[in-house]
Order: C-alpha cells, then structure tokens, then sequence
C-alpha cells in the first residue's frame, strides 16, 4: 500500500514551466491541488459559479415553459443555483431546474388548463416545512432515475416498484456510532512521537521543487522526497535513515512492489519504483527484520539494502503520478496525461522484446497514426491506484470522482475495463439523504480521499471501500444483488475467477458526529461539524481518517466495530446494522500516510483476542515526525480502567452495560491469566480489580421468564414453557475464554497422513508445536487459576453460601440453579483437563517419532487415525479410543526395540493420566508378559507368565474392551491356554455388568433404545471369544459329555452357546442336553425362522397353546429380513394361531393351566380375556390378509403388476397401505369396498363414489349383460359385506340401484332392485323399511326419485316375500311371525294403505289396482 502527498514551496519560480505544465493535472499526489479543489468549493458557496447566471435561466427558459417563474425560498433558489458544473455528475442546470419538484406539479397543473395565476397560487398554498418534506422523496426518486437513464416524469407502475423495493430491501446509509467519552475508552490512543531527524531537516532545507512523503509498512520505513533524493528513513531507529541521490531528475512519485518470480536474486524482496518526468527505474530492496542492532541500516526495524537493477523506461514527459503492483510482480503506472501505463520488465531482453518496457494500457492502434489535433479528448488523469490481488482488480481513481475497474484475467495477465461508475455522488445520494446535507459549511462535495481493497476473507460481498473527503465510507460490491440479499448461504467460499458482472455503491457510512463533547440534550443545537479528510486507513473493519484540526495539528478519527452491540443485536435478528465506536486523537503536524505496524492477521471481532495476541499499531506520518497509535481492544480498555487508583463500582456498570456481563467476565479472565510477561507489566491492583468483578459482579444462577432473552441464551439451561435457568455471568464467561484460548487448535487435524518417502504415507502430528505448547500454556494459567479459587470446583461451590437474587424464589429453586452451575463447571473443567492432556500426548507421541510409531499399525488402522480433528480427540469417544490405538502402537514399538515400557508408562500417567490410567499400566505389562511367555523357551515358565498375564487381566477385566479381550484371546490360544481364554472371557463378562442388568434386559425381552442393551452387547462379544476357541476345536468337543463340562448357571453364556449349535445343524444335541434356557433361547434375539418354528412347536409339545398362537401370529406379521415367508404362509399362521389360541381358551375352561407369553400366573378369568383379546387379533389380522390375498391375486389376473403382487408376500400391510398403495390407485374397487368393511372406516361419500365407481363399471363394460350384471355384482359383494353399515350402506345401495334402473328403463324389471338386494343376503323387511323411507323422502321432497317406481318396487317386494313366506312355512299355510325374515306387517299394510290414497290422489288408477290386490293378498293371509 501506497500512501503519500506532496508539500508545495510557496515561492513558484522555482519551478521549471514545462514541468509545471506537464503536471497541472496532478490532483491526487499533491496537497496544492486539494487547495485548489477546495477553493472553488468555497467560490461556489459565495455564488461564483462556473456557469453564469445569465446561462443559467437561459437554460431553464428553454426546459420550461413556466420561464417567469423563481424560486420561492433560499433554499430553492440553492437547489437551482447551486449544482455542480461537472457534466458527468449532474445532466445540466436546466434538467435540474425542470425537474424540481414544484416545477413540475406546475407544469401538471398547466396541462389539466389551469392558468399560469392558478397554478402559482396553489404552490404557494404549501408551506416551507412541507416542501422540505417532499423534496427529500422526490429527490431520491429523481436520483434513482438518472441512473438508469429514465424520466422521473413519466414514471411506470413497475418502476416505481423496483423503487420501493431497493429502499425497502437493504440497508444503504448507516451511521450509528457509540462515541468514547473517557480517554481510556479510545479506539486508537497515541503512545509516542518519533520525531524526525535533524538531518532530513536539514536536507529539507535545500529543497528546491517538491517534497513528498510516505510509508513502507512492509520493510518498516518512511521514504522522503527531496526533489532528486530518496531517503529511508527507520523510524523505529529515529536517528537512522538510508540517502539515494544517484540521479538527477526530480522524483514525482515512488511505489514499493512484489518482484517478478525468477527475476532477481533471493535477497531481492521488494521492488522500488522511482518516477521521475524523464524515466521510470526499479530498484531491488532487500530486507532482513533478523539483523541485530549495532549495524548502519539495522536495529528494531532490521536492515535494508538497494540494488541497481538496470531496468528502466523512458518517461516522456508524463509524470507518474500514481503507481502500484501486483503479488505477481506487474506494475501499473497513471500518468497525468489520463493514460495508464504497466512497467514490463524481464530477466533478458528477447529476440523481438526489450528488458524493461512501457506499455500504454489505455491508447488504441489508431491513436499513433493520427496527427495530434485529430486525437479525441484527453482522458482524466487518474489520482491513485489500488490492486486487489485475490480478485484480480484494479481499481483506479479519476479527477473527475469516477472509478474504473480493469479485470487483470483469471491469471492476473490481462487488463480489461469491466465497469466505470461516473455517478458515485448521485447513487451515495439516493442511497443517503444525509450524505449531501445536514452540514453547516453547506454540505460536502465528493472529493475522495482514499481506496481501500476490503479482502475476500474479511467479506464476500464488499470489494472496495472509498472514503470521501468528508469522512464519509463507501462500500462497493462486484458481486450481484440477488447474491448479496437472497443468496448468502449459496455465496462461493473462493472468489470467482472470472469478470465481476457489476460494480456497484451498496452502502454508505456517514461519519462520526464530533460532538461528544456536548451533552446529548444540547447536541441538536449545535451545529454538527464536517470532517476535511485528507488522508485515510482502512484495514479488518478499522478506519483512521486524518482530519484537519488547525494549521498544525491533525485530528486522527478512528472507528471501529462495536462487536458487544453488533453480537448482541445478532441474537434478535439475523441482520443487524452496523455499529462502530468511534474517538478523535490528536496528533502534531499534517498527516501524510497511515500504515499499519507489523500487520499479523486479525479478526474483526476484538471480543475474541487472548492476552498473547499483540495489539494492532499504526504509523502516522506526518511533518513532524511518526506517530505512534494503538487500537484499544475492549480487554485494553478494562485494564486501562483497572489501574484507576480509586476503581468506583459505577464506572465498573457502566463497563458492563457496554459489553454485557458475560464479556466483561471473560475479559477479567484474560487478564487474571495472562503470560508473565503481561503479569509482570500488570500491577497487583488490576490483578486484584479483575478477580474482585469476577466474584462480586458475576452474579449468580437464577431463574428467567421465557421472554427473557439473554445475550449468552443459546448456552443457557432452559425448561419447555415455564422459566428458564440463566447460569451467572462468570460461567459464561469462563466458557468463552475457554473456548477463545481454544480456538487455534480446535479444528486444526491432530494427526495427518504424509508421504515420507515413495507410496509410503506415515502419520504426523498435524498442529505445529510452538502452537501446542502456546495454547497448554494458557490452559495450565487458567487451570491454576480456577484450582486456587474455590468458588469454581465443582466440588466446593455447593457449599457456599448464595444470595437469591429474588425474595420470590424458594430454597430449592435457589438450589437447583446452583446445582446446573455445578454440573456444567465440572464439565468444562473436565473439558480444559482433557484439553491440556490431549496436547501433552500429542507432544509425547512427537517425542517418540510418531512417524515411525505408524510403521506398526496396520493401513486400514492407519486411515482411521490420520486426520483426527483435535476436537474429536478431546470431546469424543472415537477420539478417546484413537488414543488407545496409539498408545498401544507405541507399547508394541518399545517392546519390539526391547525396552522396557515402564518408562512410558510412567510418563503417560503423569502427563496425560485421564488417557492413561493405572489399569492401562496392568494392561500394557499384561502384554509385555504374554509376548515374553511367547518368547520363553521352557513349557514351565510361558505357563508362569502366561498366568501372571491372566491375574493382572483378571483385576482389570471391567475396563477391557471387547476388542482387547478378543486380542488377548487369541494370544492365549496360540500358548494353548484354553482355560484362560474361558476365565478371561467370563471374567470380563462378568465384572463388565455387576448388577446383572444384560439379564434383566433380556428377561424383558430386550426392548429397544434400552440403556442396558450395550452392556448385554458387550457380553455377549465376550461369550464370543469362548465360542469362536471351540469352533476351531469342534471335531473334539462336538458332544453332550464335553458341553456339560462348560458352566451352565450363566444363562446369557449358555445362549451363545445354543447359538452356535444351531449354526453346526446340531438341534437335535440341544434337545438332547435338556439345558434350562431352551425356551429363553428360542425367545432370544436374533430370531431365525428356524428358531421361532422351533419355539411355537415346544409350545405345543408343553401344551402352551396360548403362547404357540401368540408365536405364531407374530410369525404371520413378521418383517424381518430372512424371514421368507409368502402370502399365503402368513395366513397359514394366522389360521393356526385362531385354532390354538381357542384350544388354550378351551383349556382353561376346562381348569388346565396354560401361561400366555404376557404374564406368567394369572387368575381363570383374566387368562380368558387375554386370549380371548389375541384370538380376535388374530381374527381381526386373517381378515385383512384374506383382503391382501384378493389384492395379490387381482393383480396377478391383470397382468402387469408382478412387482406389486411379490411386494404382498413381504409383509402384512395394514388397510389404510393396501388402500393408499395398492386398491385406489390401481381402481380395484371390490377391494376397496373389503377394505372398508374390514376397517369399519365409515365415510358414506367416500363408499358411494366407490360404488358408483364399481357399478358404472359393470354397466359400462361391453361385454358385461347391463342391468343383470350389475345385479350380480351386487349379490356377490352383498353376501361378503352386509351388513357392514361402512361398506354396504343399504339405503345407499338401493338409491345407486334404483338410479342405475331409471337410466336402463329398456332393461328395467318391476322387483329388480327389491330382488337384487334380497339375493345379497338382505332381510325383506329391511329391504322394505330402506324402500319405504326412500317413498317417504321423496314425498317430502328430499330425494329426487320417482315415487311410482320406488311404490311398484316395494309392491313387487310383498309379492315375493309372500311366495316366499309360504314357500318356507312348510305346509303352506301362514308364514310364521317372528321368522328373522319375517314383515312388518302392520307396518306394510298401513303403508299400502297410503300408497292407495296418493295413487288415488294421482288419478293413477292402473297402480291403485296393483296395490289393492297386494292389500287384500296381506289381510287375506294375516
């Protein structure tokens, strides 16, 4: 970065005229053009205005027709009179005029015949206060069109909502700032002056043209111009400075850059480019920061050589008035004649090519064949130049107020214009009202003092900022705006390497407001003051603006986030608006550049630094001297507070109310564990201020209202609606340190896999060690500090005595929040122990060359343990067992060099003991006895060893993992030491569940998501070992004699074993040993198909039926993977399971016992009403399987549907999948009728549409016999259905029959419908109350049926029962009263008899007859 400015001898005939005229364009690098700029700021307040009054109204005459009229007020009159002559910025003084707003309401007013008198007299009826109201609006909306080139005048609905939109949709001004009052709250405070040294003075006074000044932040120099001498001079040496004066041209301008790769020589780390008006030249510059002090050109801020390079470019006459340079070594040069040059240079010079060249980057071909007076207008000279390396951008900054951005291609070789924003002042202002009022010298003028490239990590949308003359920061994007607002998850986490689509002004930053010195209540009268930048730093969101104090002192303003607000604003919402902290420091002399000092990465957050991160310095150059300034980082600010001799608690609230109770905390702990070179620089008074707000401002765990939320409420312990606990600040606080301290090793790789040498890849340690020790060093301080202050054991904080914070609040509330504080304390003391050890491990698997300790574990080992997060080694069990694996691989490299592992041993206990414990001890020394009894050549000896081995394993048999007792195992096995694979195995087993709890989860049946499984697991791997030994020896112990000698009275052991007799095909030895866990063993877990046909057959063979039925329905509902069991099997069981679950209701009828699976004793009654609840499940499941089974066969008729058919053999599908999945939406409707009988899913709509459905299918079909088709149908689904009331509705079906019969009158038989419904199994009588009530309905109205039908039907009725009913008396007489088919007589007989009088009514004698003889037939034979 480049920062400079030049100084002016006030006699100016020194100058050389041709130069002078050469470089009258210069408005960037010189301080007399800022004066020049600014004079004519001040020529325009005083009404000299480049374009003349006369022109003026000449011009608005010709724009409008209202040429008579003036502005009503001063402030009109400004509005008019006083714009810019700058024709890129503004259209011209007649659009302004035309589009003022009273202007044009006037002209509105014209156009609708209103006379010029009238049009006058109704503005003037507005007030000055309400013009001033609107004219804001229509000012941003006028703005807003001019720069998309519209007419406000003559406006779209659509544009108008984009308008509306914009505003509405982001964020575009800004200026909230909390303004430090006290001297110790400053954003940056000055530590000392450097001033300059007495012979740079004196070289001052031989100047004869120009002087400029600068910093070199990156080899720690500021470099002077002196007409032809460049001086370097280290400030951090003060006396020591470096002259150049080889040549003889005056120096224009100077820039320091990253050298071409392969250019120079190693030593060669920087470039300096000298300008003068006659050439360009590059000088090397090498720097050493490691030089000790005592040399010429070394100290503190090391030592620097220049180099001649030969490499030069003639000048011609340009003066260079900005130059910068890329990461990749190209340089780009401005010249005052508005043409950007690159400074070309290579190792040596080519066949076609020079060495050094000078490339005009903006001229075209044709502008060197065309005579001077026919080339077009002289581009602006550009003011300064800034690269974005990341991006590939250059950002140059015009006279005229304009940037352009030239895209330096995917590869940083190109040069290509992408945008030019030429209305920056016209968007800042349609995007800020405030940006171009509000100020009492009349409102600033977009004069730009600075660029500034925002990073790529610091923001993924913002690429530049500007910052204004004015103070004011303008923040531009390359990236689109549907990015910005609606697309941020989905923003790349890399730039793009391609040309930026827009250039764009997002948002403005107004300056700080310079009035804190006066009480809020009196700021509103004073005038606000502008700020006159001249010289501006912006870097990780801090800004230092030099503003012009008086003539001999600059006021450094400094602003920077306030992160407390911002975080705590975060947590109500997602967006918060930016807030910074802004403080004014006075420095001597005028600034002529800012640079930061030894510029380490840094966040944005301040919040998060620790006590070893430095804090951030900046240079100030100026012409006194360099100014030394530090940014005050919250932790600084509470120090700087804590050394007051008198500390009164309110300034310590008012701290905390700034940053909130929970920084505040962790920034006590920051300094209570600083490194002792803080704490030796720290007085005991702070030390002792700290811990004080610690314990007396913490605060203390209490309860909370929901509503409540707190700045820390993510972390809090909250109950589900009602109050929640909020743990105290200083909890809070110690989490946050903890974590900061943390944070550099957190997610960095523990281990990595690396190649040493060819297709070997070795494990290493993946953090760097300095780092480790860095962050274990923090964490001992802070364990130190917590073991000597009792209040934060765990242990200890239960008996101390606590406040309630509230009298409301009774002893065991008060006690059960000091009870969450207790528990989540131990877990982050757990969790910094842990930490602390992890990286003393890590230290010691480095001490022993963990490479090489990789060699012996095995690849796929290997893999799983490269690339282990640190986080996942402390807080995880995969962490924890990694440890394990590698604690074990350095065990067998030490016994593989035979050494012995005591040394190790005790080295890990001590170091990291909650990884390496005394039972690890006993185990590795077990290991070393097994591989020395493997080694020992007498019998006696290895069985002593082996022995030994087994006590110490036998001791620590709960802590061995299955893994380990499997290893172990084998080891044993291979000394042939049978026995001690069954000691060790049941040993482990046992001491693995001390109360038994794998065998009460197994005596309830092993529910699932039990916490007890894993331990029944864990056994069940140790049985494993026993059973895997006998496998290998089967041949021999394949007999009951050998099995019986095994332990029987372990019955979780002797499942394992039945286990593997079921795999060896040996059922039959099972039965034969007559063990007694048979039945828990066919009941065991994993069930085999072979197994459960096996349970339910002794089931039977016991004379369990009860327990057989229940066996076998869970069979016919089975799932399970391996269980092949078709369709048609499942209902097999099912129809098995209803016949044993009555045989079993039978039995204990009879007085038999027989004990359902449920319960085992259990009274007669209650026996019988279980089963009797499982015989009709039973029932209930057949009858959905039977509808299945129609499904299936259904779609094996179709054709077609073979996947879904073989899809029904899986499982038992409840009703609502077989209707969702298979019925509706394969149209089968008979099922779909099934379905609902067999649910009893009463939905009359929905069974209608199904029947109408069916029917009209039938109907339809044509091949299907009409009418008489759908009679059968009916029957056949009748006499399964009825007298289902959801799925055979009988007035339902009579109504789509007698609607069917209506439609088909040719087909059509007088008894079809009451004859229909009686072959589907439907009583006579019913048929006739369902008739009858249809009648009914119809004379009422209710029902759209023809009457005389529904009549003739229940006629036709009669006449059948009759036949019937005499049919079925058996000697043809009467029929019999009470028959369950039996009539209402009387019920049809008054009936007919009001058929008789309607019919009569009707003159419908034919039905009268009908129905007569029907009557007389009934009374005759009743």
């Amino acid at each position: 970065m480049i920062a400079s400015c030049a100084y002016q001898r006030s006699d100016p005939d020194c100058w050389d005229s041709t130069y002078m005229s050469s470089t009258s364009s210069e408005s960037g690098s010189t301080y007399s053009n800022c004066q020049r700029r600014r004079r004519v700021k001040r020529a325009k307040r005083n009404g000299k205005s480049a374009v003349g009054d006369s022109d003026l109204m000449a011009g608005v005459k010709e724009a409008a027709p209202l040429d008579s009229m003036e502005p009503e007020d001063d402030a009109s009159a400004a509005s008019v009179s006083g714009a810019d002559d700058e024709s890129d910025e503004v259209v011209g003084q007649g659009r302004v005029m035309r589009l003022h707003r009273q202007v044009v309401i006037r002209n509105a007013f014209l156009s609708q015949g209103l006379s010029e008198a009238e049009s006058i007299s109704y503005s003037k009826r507005w007030t000055k206060q309400t013009n001033n109201t609107y004219d804001k609006a229509w000012s941003k909306w006028v703005n807003w069109c001019d720069s998309r080139g519209l007419d406000p005048t003559r406006r779209s609905d659509e544009d108008l909502a984009k308008f509306i939109t914009e505003l509405n949709t982001s964020t575009s001004s800004s200026d909230e700032y909390e303004l430090a009052l006290p001297v110790d709250w400053q954003v940056v405070t000055k530590q000392r002056l450097i001033p300059l040294p007495d012979a740079l003075f004196e070289q001052y006074d031989l100047l004869e043209c120009r002087c400029f000044m600068g910093l070199f932040p990156e080899i720690k120099r500021a470099w002077i111009t002196v007409d032809h001498r460049l001086f370097l001079w280290n400030y951090e040496e003060e006396s020591d400075f470096y002259s150049f004066d080889d040549q003889e041209q005056i120096i224009v301008s100077v820039a320091l850059v990253k050298p071409k790769p392969g250019v120079f020589v190693d030593a060669i780390k920087h470039v300096l480019v000298v300008a003068t008006p006659l050439e360009v030249f590059l000088l090397g510059v090498g720097y050493d920061a490691g030089k000790v002090a005592g040399v010429r050109g070394s100290g503190s801020g090391g030592e620097v050589s220049l180099f001649a390079t030969q490499l030069s470019v003639p000048a011609d006459g340009v003066a260079m008035t900005s130059i910068c340079g890329t990461a990749d070594g190209r340089v780009f040069m401005s010249g005052n004649d508005g043409a950007l040059y690159e400074f070309a240079y290579q190792s040596e010079d080519g066949w076609l090519t020079k060495k050094a060249k000078k490339i005009n980057l903006t001229s075209t071909i044709a502008s060197y064949f065309l005579p001077t007076f026919f080339a077009a207008k002289r581009e602006q000279a550009a003011l300064s130049m800034v690269v974005d390396d990341v991006r590939r951008l250059l950002y140059v900054l015009l006279q005229d107020g304009s940037i352009k951005v030239v895209w330096l291609g995917a590869s940083g070789a190109e040069f290509l214009l992408a945008h030019h924003h030429r209305s920056i002042a016209t968007t800042a202002g349609l995007l800020c009202s405030q940006f171009n009022e509000g100020f009492s010298d009349g409102g600033p003028v977009l004069e730009i003092a600075s660029m500034h490239v925002i990073p790529f990590s610091e923001s993924r949308t913002l690429s530049l900022v500007v910052v204004t003359g004015s103070g004011c920061r303008l923040y531009f994007s390359t990236v689109p705006r549907s990015q910005r607002y609606y697309e941020t998850s989905a923003m790349p986490s890399q730039p793009a390497g391609r040309q930026p689509e827009v250039f764009e002004l997002v948002h403005v930053r107004m300056p700080p407001d310079l009035r804190a010195a006066i009480p809020r209540s009196m700021q509103c009268l004073a005038p606000r003051q502008a700020l006159n930048v001249h010289t501006a730093f912006y870097r990780n969101g801090t800004a230092l603006l030099a503003h012009t104090w008086n003539e001999d002192h600059d006021s450094i303003v400094g602003a920077a986030p306030a992160c407390a607000q911002i975080l705590a604003r975060t947590v109500r919402q997602p967006r918060a608006t930016l807030s910074e902290h802004a403080s004014s420091t006075r420095v001597e002399g005028r600034t002529w550049a800012i640079a930061e000092i030894d510029s380490a990465p840094a966040g944005l957050n301040d919040l998060a630094s620790v006590s070893s991160v430095p804090t951030r310095s900046f240079a100030v150059l100026t012409n006194a001297g360099v100014s030394i300034l530090e940014k005050q980082r919250p932790v600084d600010m509470l120090r700087a507070l804590l050394t007051r001799p008198a500390l009164q608690d309110v300034q310590v609230k008012e701290f905390i109310a700034a940053y909130g109770l929970n920084e505040t905390c962790a920034m006590c702990f920051t300094i209570l564990c600083a490194d002792d070179y803080s704490l030796h620089s720290m007085s005991m008074q702070v030390l002792n201020a700290a811990r004080r707000i610690l314990f007396e401002f913490g605060g203390v765990p209490h309860f909370v209202e929901p509503l409540a939320v707190g700045f820390a409420a993510a972390s809090d312990v909250s109950e589900a609606n009602g109050p929640r606990i909020q743990l105290s600040g200083r909890h809070h606080g110690l989490a946050m340190y903890l974590a900061r301290v943390l944070q550099p090793v957190w997610g960095l790789h523990a281990t990595v896999s690396k190649s040493d040498r060819v297709s070997v890849w070795r494990l290493h340690i993946g953090i760097p060690t300095s780092e480790l020790f860095e962050v274990q060093e923090r964490l001992r301080r802070l364990q130190h500090f917590l073991n000597n202050n009792q209040r934060f054991l765990p242990d200890q904080l239960n008996q101390m005595p606590v406040q309630p914070v509230d009298g409301s609040r009774a002893p065991a509330d008060i006690a059960k929040c000091w009870s969450e504080e207790t528990v989540s304390l131990g877990a982050i003391y757990e969790l910094l122990v842990r930490s602390s050890e992890a990286i003393s491990f890590l230290c010691l698997l480095g001490d022993f060359n963990l490479p090489v300790i990789s060699d012996s574990i095995a690849e796929d080992q290997r893999k799983e343990l490269s690339d282990i997060l640190f986080s996942q080694l402390v807080a995880t069990e995969a962490g924890r067992a990694a440890c394990k694996k590698l604690i074990l691989a350095l065990i067998n490299t030490q016994l593989k060099q035979h050494v012995s592992i005591d040394s190790v041993s005790d080295m890990l206990s001590k170091r990291c003991s909650s990884i390496f414990s005394d039972s690890d001890v006993a185990l590795y020394k077990a290991l070393e006895y097994l591989k020395l009894a493997a080694e020992a050549e007498e019998g006696a000896e290895a069985v002593t060893l082996a022995n030994e081995a087994l006590t110490l394993l036998t001791g620590i048999s709960a802590m061995l993992t299955t893994q380990q007792v499997r290893e172990i195992s084998e080891k044993f096995e291979a000394l042939g030491q049978y026995t001690a694979v069954a000691s060790l195995s049941l040993a482990c087993a046992s001491e693995s569940d001390p109360n038994s709890d794998a065998l009460a989860y197994w005596s309830d049946r092993a529910p699932e998501n039990d916490p007890r499984e894993p331990i029944y697991r864990k056994r069940v791997e140790c049985y494993r070992c026993i059973i895997e030994m006998l496998d290998k020896r089967r041949d021999s112990v394949l007999n009951s004699k050998s099995l019986a000698m095994l332990p029987n009275n372990d019955a979780l052991f002797q499942f394992a074993l039945y286990d593997w007799l079921l795999g060896q095909g040996q059922s039959s030895l099972l039965f034969q040993m007559r063990a007694p866990f048979v039945e828990k063993f066919l009941s065991l877990e994993p069930r085999t198909l072979e197994k459960c046909d096996m349970l339910w057959q002794f089931y039977i063979h016991e004379n369990q039926f009860g327990k057989a039925s229940l066996v076998q329905r869970e069979l016919a509902s089975s799932s399970r993977e391996g269980f092949d069991i078709d369709l048609a099997r499942r209902i097999e069981y099912l129809s098995l399971s209803i016949s044993n679950g009555k045989i079993a209701i039978d039995m204990v009828r009879g007085g038999q016992q027989t004990r359902v699976a449920t319960r085992e004793l259990l009274s007669e009654e209650e026996e019988t009403n279980e089963l009797a609840t499982m015989l009709r499940e039973s029932e209930d499941l057949l009858e959905i399987a039977q509808v299945q089974l129609e499904i299936q066969q259904q779609l094996r008729s179709l054709g077609g549907h073979d996947t879904l058919a073989s899809e029904l053999d899986h499982r038992l599908f409840n009703v609502t999948e077989l209707y969702g999945q298979f019925a509706e939406p394969l149209r089968l409707w008979d099922a779909m009728l099934l379905i609902l009988k067999a649910s009893n899913h009463d939905d009359p709509n929905l069974a209608k549409s199904i029947w109408l459905a069916n029917l009209r299918t039938v109907l339809d079909d044509s091949q299907s016999t009409g009418l008489m088709a759908v009679a059968s149908k009916v029957v056949r689904l009748g006499g399964r259905l009825y007298p289902s009331a959801a799925a055979f509705s009988l007035p339902m079906v009579a109504e789509i029959l007698v609607e069917l019969s209506l439609e088909r009158r040719e087909e059509y038989q007088v008894g079809y419908v009451g004859d229909t419904l009686v072959r589907a199994t439907v009583p006579h009588w019913a048929v006739f109350e369902t008739l009858n009530a249809m009648y009914v309905g119809t004379a009422a109205g209710g029902q759209d049926v023809d009457a005389e039908f529904v009549v003739r039907e229940i006629a036709a009725l009669a006449n059948a029962w009759m036949d019937s009913a005499q049919c079925g008396s058996g000697d043809g007489g009467s029929p019999l009263i009470g028959h369950e088919d039996s009539m209402p007589v009387m019920a049809m007989d008054e009936a007919l008899s009001q058929y008789i009088i309607n019919a009569t009514l009707n003159n419908n004698a034919e039905l009268r007859s009908e129905l007569q003889r029907v009557q007389e037939h009934i009374r005759r034979i009743f």
